[in-house]
């Protein structure tokens, strides 16, 4: 599945944008796309086991970075019908509605944040409420919808981050690693993925649980 997607996405990519030189770098195919001025990461599946046993918080999801930057963005849940994406203006939408002030600041004791389901093994987070749904690129959406207060990813490759980015940036998110620096997502498409553990929220709500978060000894 994750492969024929994939060829379904490249092939209309490369009908409307080849002539304009635009590289396309895809899971399942890969890519390079360092000296290009348009890149496009593609996962065709996030959440490929969410995928196999039948659940429905899979989604596809395509980015456009230019000039190494988050650019565009376009998330899509399938079977729960959601889109989440960027229009030409950088508005960014869900649903056809706009996510301009949905993305949280503080946070309450109903507040929760999404991880992946293994995140216990590898780090101790004070925080009460923690819910892993499967897909790190829907547990980023979400965090832009004000849904989650934050995300925290253990592991990210370029498709996983480009165009979730690309929408949260959008709305005043930010995504950084767990010393507090930033994640430069030109040096995220020269290797191919982020270097360490992200957390991604508001500015504010990054803030307070960085110090927030320890790693386990494993």
């Amino acid at each position: 599945a994750d492969r024929a997607v994939e060829k379904f996405l490249i092939d209309k990519i490369q009908q409307t944008y080849a002539a304009q030189g635009h590289v396309i770098i895809g899971e399942e195919s890969g890519g390079n796309g360092q000296n290009s001025e348009f890149v496009w990461a593609i996962d065709p599946i996030d959440g490929t086991r969410v995928f196999i046993d039948g659940l429905p918080l899979w989604c596809i999801s395509l980015g456009l970075l230019r000039d190494g930057e988050a650019y565009r963005g376009v998330v899509y849940l399938p079977v729960i019908n959601e889109i989440y994406y960027t229009d030409d203006e950088g508005v960014a939408f869900w649903n056809g509605r706009p996510l301009k002030g949905m993305l949280r600041s503080v946070w309450d004791q109903d507040s929760f944040i999404s991880v992946p389901s293994e995140m216990h093994h590898y780090f101790d987070i004070d925080f009460w409420r923690l819910r892993a749904f499967g897909s790190a690129v829907a547990h980023q959406v979400y965090v832009a919808r004000g849904t989650a207060v934050a995300a925290l990813q253990r592991q990210l490759s370029l498709w996983d981050i480009a165009g979730a980015q690309a929408i949260l940036s959008r709305v005043g998110g930010i995504a950084v690693y767990l010393d507090g620096s930033s994640v430069p997502m030109p040096e995220v498409l020269k290797r191919g993925k982020c270097r360490g553990p992200v957390l991604v929220g508001h500015p504010d709500i990054v803030e307070k649980l960085l110090p927030r978060i320890k790693a386990r000894n494993v």
